[in-house]
């Protein structure tokens, strides 16, 4: 399986939980917050090849299975690549280092407000 950001549109942000006042979010919020944007941002643009040529959109289960077997000693699940997504938690440093080989993006990109990551 292979996986391709297929624009450089920024993440519109859907799926994350946010107050409306950002102000309101503790560090640790803050921090699933950037990270479930980036996230999902990067999984909307993305498509995946098949081994019959085809391409299609990545899922969550799709993209959980790559990391298993790409970074077998990384621990990841689709329901806790759900959670990630949704701001319900937050991610370990190895699975963010994993992450930003998988998309080709560096690992700051996950852990940082600006735009330019």
């Amino acid at each position: 399986m292979s996986l391709g950001v297929v624009t450089d549109s920024e993440a519109s942000g859907e799926g994350a939980r946010q107050p409306d006042d950002e102000s309101e979010l503790s560090p640790r919020q803050a921090a699933a917050a950037i990270f479930s944007n980036r996230l999902l941002g990067l999984i909307s643009e993305s498509m995946m090849s098949t081994e019959d040529g085809a391409t299609r959109s990545l899922t969550l289960y799709s993209l959980a299975q790559h990391l298993e077997l790409a970074y077998p000693d990384v621990p990841v699940s689709q329901s806790g690549l759900y959670r990630l997504i949704h701001g319900d938690a937050i991610p370990r440093l190895d699975l963010i280092i994993a992450l930003a080989r998988v998309f080709d993006v560096p690992p700051e990109y996950f852990v940082t407000g600006d735009k330019q990551g």
